[in-house]
């Protein structure tokens, strides 16, 4: 693992809180097997080893590391309440972190305000992972975080999300914040395979390759030529013609990969780019 840029919480990994401006290897980590998994937080990081076990370092505020307290660290540490239960799936947000077992189980952690941890409240913070008892028996397949909410698939191809919920980012056709996972009934029959997390805003690909996006559009991010927020999943049309096989969201603009390997940027003047590989 390599890591570069600010380093003030010690989010890189290398034992201090220096900047790096060029990929930087992460020492720490030798010895703990391949890394299969890595995710950044806004100011903490976490990987997963191939035996499973998951290492989290950076900032420690709200417990999002895990390791039962704020202490932030500035190299790799394994959250030992996890040891054991093979961790597949991470996801990362500004104040929580969120992880997948082999067995379709979700486990989250750090701050709860405004419903982002998922647990049904939201006072103060959870500071070792936690089962989500609001998906107990069902088998969460992906997983996506960004900001301050979270969203999930199972293996019945529902969509799940929850967290803050202005913009209507959740999908769900309120702005209301959701304290626990709260299905989107809109996309049940539409076999949804991969959901997204911007800062503002949510992505979600079907089966037959669609794109659909909801929450805050102010800079074009949803992709519908507008800069009107959706607070339910809406098709781009712009992709309708070409099949979606993947996608990721950042702050405020959303990126499509299409089955002929060409990339479609959704930008801030609400204008689809397409750059062939």
């Amino acid at each position: 693992v390599f890591s570069w840029g600010r380093g003030e919480d010690g989010q890189l990994g290398i034992g201090d809180t220096s900047d790096q401006d060029e990929p930087t290897y992460v020492d720490a980590l030798r010895g703990v097997g391949i890394i299969t998994h890595v995710t950044c937080g806004s100011y903490h990081t976490a990987a997963v080893a191939s035996n499973g076990d998951l290492y989290t370092w950076g900032g420690g505020m709200y417990g999002k590391l895990g390791h039962g307290n704020e202490s932030g660290h500035s190299t790799p540490r394994r959250v030992e309440a996890l040891v054991g239960l093979s961790i597949v799936d991470i996801a990362c947000g500004s104040r929580h972190t969120a992880v997948v077992t082999s067995k379709g189980c979700l486990y989250t952690w750090g701050d709860k305000e405004n419903g982002v941890a998922g647990h049904g409240d939201t006072e103060g913070h959870q500071y070792t992972p936690k089962l989500l008892e609001r998906l107990n028996g069902k088998k969460v397949v992906q997983l996506s975080a960004c900001g301050f909410h979270t969203a999930c698939l199972t293996d019945d191809h529902e969509t799940f999300a929850w967290g803050e919920g202005k913009f209507g980012r959740l999908g769900n056709g309120t702005e209301r914040n959701c304290h626990s996972p709260r299905l989107i009934e809109s996309l049940i029959g539409k076999y949804p395979c991969q959901v997204a997390c911007g800062g503002f805003h949510s992505a979600v690909i079907t089966r037959d390759g669609k794109m659909y996006t909801f929450g805050g559009g102010e800079h074009g991010q949803l992709g519908h030529a507008d800069k009107v927020n959706k607070l339910k999943p809406t098709l781009v049309e712009a992709l309708d013609g070409v099949v979606v096989k993947q996608i990721t969201c950042g702050w405020s603009h959303s990126v499509a990969l299409t089955s002929e390997g060409e990339y479609h940027l959704v930008i801030q003047l609400s204008t689809l780019l397409s750059l062939c590989l």
